[in-house]
């Protein structure tokens, strides 16, 4: 049977939120000899990883390692039936260089999907293709995060007014009506499985004030319990980041109020928002 040349380009992009852009690329031509041979497949195949999510390393995950292409599995599919897996580090050896006519899937993941983590995340990206008699097709395939990570910063002087403070996050479908809890001393980050539309999220920022600096009420009873709430949308591939400073101006009720700092490294968008404290 006539075979087709047969091109593929996959870009494995574990496209994240934070900052810097980097990438790591290996090209493979895998018959070159048969160069200008009609009835004989070709395939050169890039695989490149352009990684603005993947720069952090905590004590529980390296984000590094979800842009270094060689760690991805690669997958070629046809009706559903797998003709090829291998680690994008084996695509050189393992990858056929003709296939016969007819409709294809070239999918490509890397890590571990859980509703939340902070030890790991999912990427991947798929592409569908047919190949036709005598012609080339060329394919590429984007990866990116099925999570959006979220952070919180407490600002140092945090503990000079407050004895306790924490975040609660809910609304993600992933948490299936829970809260999760970001306490005043966690560094990691929450990697958190959205829906491809992206999900609106509650923060709920719980502070206790140090009773010298407490707010008086109409009785005059001191309150030491306060909170400050928000929403916002995050999407796969994206990072919100709050940093919660104290704004504290003294006056006879407890003049003491939070800045909030909302934090969107993908579309660059950073605000403050200064709101007072709810006291309860």
């Amino acid at each position: 049977m006539k075979h087709t040349k047969f091109l593929v380009c996959i870009g494995v992009s574990a496209m994240s939120l934070f900052t810097s852009c980097m990438s790591d690329e290996h090209d493979f031509d895998l018959n070159p000899a048969s160069q200008g041979e009609a009835n004989t497949g070709q395939l050169v195949l890039s695989l490149s990883a352009d990684a603005r999510f993947a720069d952090q390393t905590t004590r529980a995950l390296s984000e590094d390692n979800y842009r270094n292409t060689n760690n991805y599995t690669v997958q070629l599919l046809k009706a559903e039936e797998v003709l090829l897996e291998c680690k994008g580090s084996e695509i050189a050896e393992k990858l056929p260089k003709e296939l016969n006519p007819g409709d294809y899937v070239v999918k490509a993941f890397y890590g571990q999907e859980e509703n939340y983590s902070r030890d790991r995340f999912y990427v991947e990206g798929s592409r569908e293709f047919n190949i036709a008699k005598g012609a080339t097709s060329t394919v590429s395939v984007t990866c990116q995060p099925t999570c959006g990570k979220l952070s919180v910063v407490f600002d140092n002087e945090m503990a000079t007014y407050y004895d306790n403070y924490n975040v609660l996050y809910s609304g993600a479908a992933a948490f299936s009506g829970k809260t999760i809890t970001w306490s005043k001393n966690d560094t990691d980050p929450y990697y958190v499985k959205l829906n491809a539309n992206g999900e609106t999220l509650t923060y709920t920022v719980n502070l206790t004030v140090k009773e010298e600096y407490a707010h008086s009420d109409a009785e005059g009873k001191k309150q030491t319990s306060g909170t400050v709430t928000g929403t916002f949308t995050l999407k796969r591939n994206q990072a919100h980041r709050l940093t919660v400073k104290p704004h504290y101006i003294p006056t006879t009720d407890g003049g003491l109020s939070i800045t909030i700092v909302i934090d969107d490294s993908v579309n660059e968008i950073s605000k403050t928002i200064e709101v007072p404290v709810e006291w309860i």
